[in-house]
């Protein structure tokens, strides 16, 4: 809240002047009931010594009034009563004004900084963690900070300003019993907070618990075909419907225990005002401590006044217990480490002009297993260069590691002599198309699609890539072409219709370097010639990483790399390799035979 501290000074000071009508009104009462029911033989009313500047002022307002008769005296006052519930009431709107638009641009903040920081976490982390866990903290998360900690610090505030001015004017009516009532605080403050003790745990394993239903939704709606495939209908109910009734039952528990504390700071209140009604009538009968009848019956109008705060109070606290689970949950997601980021002295990148080395790179996910070790490779600008290999053997890894998706665990990755790390990560991958093995496409336009990243291309742009990659036709016979919206994830085309989108993507960037990690693999047969011919002509003038299965695809390889379990076991061109009859070979034997 702090870049808002303008604001929450004026809701401060709109919540001060908004209690201040409201002890005038209170105050003006008793001096009012004096005056229309004057005692017997008093001839006018006369301000009380102890009486407040604001009373003494409204005092002489009234003498003036009662001049004119107690029945017109009674309409002005009526006016004058309605005058001062209208600013005390325009006060307090202009105060719930100021924490709207704090608590708005408050939530609006803490949400772009977790949606920055999805951006900047590593992919490890997401390969390790749940995506309903992270989702839940933009929603459920979100919805109970606001609900629970901002709405009790504006409650908390609003609370303790009109607590503190109350029990001012209470102290200055009559010390004597304003302390008699402090000395029974701490009974309330010790039952209150035995009643929210607990809150924060039981709050943060309910914020678990939801994170994991949205889990279980998030990966029901992505396996819904498979669980519909294997009848698994009922098995995923139950399995829900069991998560489900934890997490209600333990909210239920939570709820008992915050709605417990309203009641039973009311109960202690009310008590607290009859020791007040018997103590504080017990001194003006003695008369002896300067407590007049009219100043006890402003005072209990205060304290009673007083009570609704209190229990705000209270509230909030319990309220701020159960809402730290979710706020210990936002910061520990914001405080993640970020472990792929610029260097300090970071330099700018502009494009490859002569070589991209692998020099003795290694890599782990977990510590002690290797999926790289010991990779050495020279790739030269403008030379295409192809990764073959069993599943598992660290094709994808190596070119993850060169668009420092992760960091090498040991060794270093250079371009042009210059260690990877020591580059400016937004340049370096400005200059890397990648085409994946996962499609991954957004609920967006086809132009959309193929503009992602690149938002000032020109339409002629975006159809000479669409080309390239031979989507252009089957573009055209979409409803509204180029702007046919392809649903979620692009489910609304083809598998080998998204992969073409995908490459003609990468083709907009006109990138220095290209990796394509089984491009073709959803392609039909014919698509796949007249895509490997326009590859053919793009991966000519540019420098390219192609991570193949089909080993007929990359025949035409300038080097062909072959890995196994980690490591290079082979490398050279195609017929160089097939001459030495080793893994490349059995794997191209194997192929021929399927």
């Amino acid at each position: 809240m702090k870049p808002y501290a303008a604001r929450l000074a004026a809701y401060g000071f709109f919540v001060v002047l908004s209690v201040l009508f409201t002890m005038a009104t209170a105050l003006s009462v008793a001096d009012f009931v004096k005056i229309l029911f004057p005692q017997e033989g008093e001839a006018a009313a006369v301000p009380s010594a102890g009486a407040s500047l604001l009373s003494q002022g409204i005092q002489w307002l009234y003498d003036r009034l009662i001049a004119f008769g107690p029945q017109r005296a009674l309409i002005y006052f009526a006016l004058i009563v309605f005058g001062l519930y209208a600013c005390k009431n325009i006060f307090s709107y202009l105060s719930l004004v100021q924490m709207a638009v704090i608590r708005s641009k408050v939530v609006r903040d803490i949400r772009n900084q977790l949606f920055s920081k999805v951006m900047r976490l590593p992919l490890s982390y997401y390969g390790s963690n749940r995506k309903g866990d992270i989702l839940s903290r933009f929603g459920g998360d979100m919805v109970e900070y606001e609900e629970s900690t901002l709405n009790s610090v504006q409650q908390m505030v609003t609370a303790i300003v009109s607590m503190a001015l109350y029990l001012a004017m209470l102290f200055y009516i009559s010390t004597k019993l304003t302390l008699f009532v402090l000395c029974m605080l701490p009974i309330i403050v010790f039952v209150i907070s035995g009643i929210t003790h607990r809150l924060r745990r039981n709050s943060l394993e309910l914020q678990e618990r939801n994170a994991f239903l949205t889990s279980l939704m998030e990966e029901t709606i992505m396996g819904l075909k498979v669980i519909k495939a294997y009848t698994a209908i009922h098995f995923s109910n139950d399995r829900f419907q069991q998560a489900d009734q934890g997490y209600a039952s333990l909210r239920t528990k939570v709820l008992r225990r915050v709605d417990l504390s309203s009641p039973v700071s009311d109960f202690l209140g009310n008590c607290v005002v009859i020791g007040i009604l018997l103590f504080g009538s017990s001194m003006v009968l003695r008369g002896d401590t300067g407590l007049t009848s009219e100043f006890f019956v402003s005072y209990i109008m205060i304290f009673v006044l007083m009570i609704p705060p209190s229990k705000e109070l209270t509230t909030a606290i319990s309220q701020m217990k159960k809402g730290r689970a979710c706020v210990d949950r936002l910061q520990q997601f914001l405080q993640e480490p970020e472990t792929v980021v610029d260097a300090p002295d970071a330099k700018p990148f502009d494009g490859v002009h002569q070589q991209i080395e692998f020099r003795q790179v290694g890599f782990h996910y977990i510590p002690g297993t290797e999926v790289l070790s010991n990779i050495n490779l020279t790739i030269p600008k403008g030379s295409t260069v192809a990764l073959v290999g069993s599943s598992g053997s660290g094709k994808s890894t190596l070119v993850d590691l060169l668009m420092r998706f992760y960091d090498c665990t040991s060794g270093e990755i250079l371009i042009d002599g210059h260690p990877l790390r020591s580059l400016r990560l937004a340049d370096l991958r400005q200059h890397i198309g990648v085409v994946a093995q996962d499609t991954i496409l957004f609920n967006d336009t086809i132009r959309g699609n193929i503009a992602f990243g690149c938002p000032n291309a020109t339409d002629a742009q975006v159809q000479q890539a669409a080309q390239v990659a031979n989507a252009h036709q089957f573009i055209l016979q979409q409803s509204q072409g180029y702007d046919t919206n392809i649903g979620d994830g692009g489910d609304r085309l083809s598998g080998g219709q998204r992969q073409r989108l995908s490459i003609a993507r990468a083709v907009l960037r006109n990138p220095d370097v290209l990796i394509f990690d089984e491009a073709t693999s959803a392609l039909d047969t014919e698509s796949e010639r007249l895509v490997q011919q326009s590859l053919d002509r793009l991966m000519a003038s540019t420098t390219a990483l192609v991570v193949a299965h089909r080993l007929s695809t990359i025949q035409n390889a300038d080097l062909i790399v072959v890995l196994e379990q980690g490591h290079i076991v082979e490398t050279g061109t195609h017929d160089q390799l097939m001459q030495r009859q080793g893994r490349y070979c059995q794997l191209v034997q194997m192929q021929s035979f399927k």
